[in-house]
């Protein structure tokens, strides 16, 4: 293949990639109003924060509870303060840093 050659076909699936990436912000106002659409953007960020979690938390073979204690506690956390504000971002990050936190021995635990 020649540099033309290469430069076409970079050039082709750029513009698939953004047309792809831009149809749902095109579409919107045509599927904003179905239910299904609706149900979804309800359901579908927890039901993603309770798969990642299980994920997150089945990769690891602990021997015992002690080994996983920075996990659950962030896990707990995560989930107490979910259910308490409902404000995703603050959950998550106090999440993180406490399991960052307890993982560096920040919280001498």
């Amino acid at each position: 293949m020649t540099t033309f050659d290469y430069l076409l076909a970079a050039l082709i699936m750029g513009g698939v990639t953004f047309a792809l990436r831009a149809f749902p912000f095109v579409a919107r106002h045509l599927i904003a109003h179905q239910p299904r659409i609706q149900a979804l953007g309800q359901r579908l960020p927890v039901a993603m924060m309770l798969l990642l979690t299980l994920y997150a938390m089945g990769v690891h073979r602990w021997q015992s509870l002690a080994q996983g204690k920075a996990q659950i506690l962030a896990v707990l956390l995560v989930a107490v303060l979910q259910l308490w504000r409902g404000q995703a971002m603050v959950s998550i990050l106090s999440g993180t840093f406490l399991y960052l936190a307890l993982m560096n021995g920040w919280l001498g635990f």
